[in-house]
């Protein structure tokens, strides 16, 4: 199997010192732009974002950056960047601030996701919780980490005990009025729900057992690629939403324990 050792070393490195460089700016009074309804970027997204590809440009100047901020902002449509991208090259995916929304008003959930992948598949992940300076990581074939430390999802089994993370999409209502109705028609079924809007933090909570249950619609690459693999090395299973098999270009996924699955996944209808 190939060694991507490296490739995590580097993106572990880099999420730090751009997590270090948002905290630097977190008091700043900030420049904010719409990007759609609820959904927005400041310029200390921007500003990351430009430092982690600089210094991935400055190691691999042979691979391909797939960013939130460059992506959104072209006029090109995101999945056919995505088909657009040869299947064999190494491609980094960058959500250079995971959370802008809890960024802007000062709440502790906020991340840097970086993920790299090839073949469509990812190989290497990392999210680092900026405020709670935790830094979680895999690669494939690799166990995954918090701060060294090897982590597994939860053993929970029973959904009436489960807690159970989910976030309101920023742009597309429908989703937030389905997932809501959904959820609130199994309410008495849930041991507890949690709304935090920050995929990232969301992903790697459920990797190391602090809660038991993923729901995420209307998400994008940047999101949930590093979140995946973490989650699926901790021995969590990670899906569409629909129940199908992971897909680059799918946009509302599903993640839990093995032992929670079927459980979680009935929450969706």
């Amino acid at each position: 199997m190939e060694d991507y050792s490296a490739l995590l070393s580097s993106a572990k490195t880099i999420a730090k010192d751009a997590g270090a460089l948002v905290k630097s700016h977190l008091k700043d009074v900030h420049s904010i732009e719409n990007k759609s309804y609820f959904d927005f970027v400041t310029e200390v997204d921007k500003l990351s974002e430009s430092f982690i590809s600089d210094r991935i440009r400055s190691i691999y100047p042979d691979h391909i950056i797939f960013g939130e901020e460059s992506v959104s902002s072209s006029e090109e449509d995101e999945d056919e960047i995505l088909d657009a991208i040869p299947s064999d090259r190494y491609v980094w995916v960058v959500d250079p601030i995971d959370g802008t929304n809890n960024f802007i008003r000062g709440i502790a959930q906020f991340a840097i996701s970086i993920a790299v992948m090839i073949n469509r598949e990812p190989v290497a992940g990392v999210i680092y919780d900026i405020s709670l300076d935790e830094l979680f990581y895999s690669s494939k074939g690799e166990k995954s980490y918090l701060n060294g430390k090897a982590i597994n999802v939860s053993s929970t089994e029973s959904l009436s005990s489960a807690i159970i993370v989910t976030s309101f999409p920023g742009a597309d209502m429908d989703k937030r009025d389905e997932i809501m109705h959904r959820l609130y028609e199994r309410n008495q079924d849930i041991g507890s729900l949690r709304i935090w809007n920050c995929a990232a933090i969301a992903a790697a909570s459920l990797a190391c057992g602090r809660v038991d249950g993923y729901i995420e619609p209307g998400i994008h690459l940047w999101d949930f690629l590093a979140g995946k693999l973490i989650i699926e090395n901790a021995g969590g299973v990670f899906k569409n939403m629909d129940g199908s098999e992971y897909d680059i270009h799918q946009r509302d996924v599903v993640a839990s324990s093995e032992l929670l699955f079927n459980e979680v996944a009935s929450l969706l209808g």
